[in-house]
């Protein structure tokens, strides 16, 4: 990593945290041990991840009329019911959404009507469809209105939230300190020598010692925030590679511990987050990026780039379940996208942008094994705009339902700006 990088990431870490955010104070939320808190994950695909075909009307005979090249066959499906199947390449997922562990919510997305890539992503990811003025992400925001009173709560503050990726994406952007990790961990050895010094004093950081001199979550930080920030960022990334290149304890030892994952960044990635899950750190967020979803060309049936983006996607994912264990059950991945694609496919046996999109929840207490919103055909007079699903769950509804749902934070007024989200309209936990 070059120099400029690593003081890149330094700063994206850098920021007071704050108990009053965007306006409204920190709600109430339930506090838990270092192996019983609640874990969100949450994957971004991005470029607009096509609904149609990946939660297949597979009855709707129009869906077959608009898309004659690229619809995915009936008997190639993963029938789920008499509507809903399955791609083909999902069928690692049919175990688990018959054991209750999936579901995903289908026209579901933002009221803005942007086909911008770029606005459509930072409007969700900052959960403030059509506001520019709001610069901290969603999951910035819930982690900065949670912090444990006095840093007295568990695990070890670098620690409770990761950016699997090392470009920090918006929706963990904000006030709260967040590190961004590089997938070569052990290719930052010689770097993280030559800074320590600079940030940390002569002598090496030592990660006990580090904790007893904290007394809060940015100890020093008004001091000299670059300096506190460049300290911390060298202290959270040596250690996650103890977490990473540790053995397991006997608490945190299952039978799954040796999961085999599929090869691909996005498979290692979970990985990794699977040994910090267990390892009892205390993660509670985590985020990552997918990208190359935007086929305006060959997004295929059964065997274009869908098909094959699904499938290392799916892997990763049941890999990532299988490996968590009893762990899973405190885990929630949940799976957006900025939005979906046109209805009709085009000439070139692919999707434009669209407007409503599917989004996924998997683990956790997901009351799953069910295709949850409101679906309204593929008529042209039920289509937005004649040509795209309509939007009939809004994104803030989802998170909402998340946050207090799985991770038992109670949404406050102001949470979303402008916006006051149903945290129950779906029931998606029971």
């Amino acid at each position: 990593m070059q120099r400029r990088n690593f003081l890149k990431m330094s700063a994206i870490t850098s920021g007071a945290v704050c108990l009053n955010v965007g306006g409204f104070r920190a709600a109430a939320r339930a506090q838990f041990g270092p192996r019983d808190n609640p874990v969100l994950v949450v994957i971004y695909l991005r470029g607009g991840q096509d609904q149609l075909n990946t939660i297949i009307p597979h009855k709707d005979k129009k869906y077959y009329e608009i898309r004659p090249t690229v619809a995915v066959k009936e008997e190639e499906s993963i029938a789920l019911d008499d509507q809903w199947a399955f791609h083909p390449a999902l069928e690692p997922l049919k175990a688990w959404y018959d054991k209750g562990k999936v579901a995903a919510v289908v026209n579901s997305g933002s009221p803005h009507s942007t086909r911008s890539h770029f606005d459509a992503q930072d409007f969700m990811e900052y959960a403030a469809p059509g506001n520019r003025t709001v610069h901290d992400g969603w999951l910035n925001r819930y982690l900065a209105a949670t912090v444990p009173e006095a840093n007295k709560g568990y695990g070890l503050p670098e620690l409770r939230t990761l950016a699997m990726q090392e470009l920090l994406p918006r929706s963990l952007r904000g006030r709260y300190p967040v590190l961004a990790v590089p997938n070569d961990l052990n290719g930052l050895q010689e770097v993280l020598d030559l800074f320590e010094g600079f940030y940390a004093g002569e002598e090496k950081v030592d990660l006990a010692n580090f904790l007893k001199k904290s007394t809060n979550v940015r100890s020093g930080i008004e001091a000299d925030p670059v300096m506190a920030s460049g300290r911390e960022t060298i202290y959270g990334l040596r250690r996650l590679q103890e977490v990473l290149e540790g053995e397991e304890d006997e608490e945190g030892l299952d039978d799954t511990a040796f999961q085999e994952y599929p090869a691909g960044h996005f498979a290692s990635r979970m990985q990794k987050l699977a040994k910090a899950i267990k390892s009892g750190v205390g993660l509670e967020v985590a985020a990552t990026d997918v990208g190359g979803w935007d086929h305006h060309i060959g997004l295929g049936s059964v065997d274009g780039a869908l098909d094959r983006m699904l499938a290392f996607l799916a892997e990763g994912l049941s890999a990532f379940m299988t490996d968590l264990g009893s762990d899973l059950n405190r885990t929630m991945v949940l799976v957006c996208t900025e939005f979906g694609r046109v209805c009709k496919e085009n000439g070139n046996a692919g999707a434009d942008h669209g407007h409503g999109g599917a989004m996924w929840l998997l683990g956790g207490k997901v009351n799953g094994g069910k295709i949850y919103g409101k679906w309204t055909g593929l008529e042209d007079s039920a289509l937005n705009q004649k040509r795209d699903l309509p939007v009939t769950t809004d994104f803030r509804d989802i998170f909402a339902e998340v946050l207090q749902g799985h991770m038992k934070f109670d949404v406050p007024d102001g949470f979303f700006p402008g916006y006051k989200a149903k945290t129950d309209s779906l029931g998606l936990f029971t």
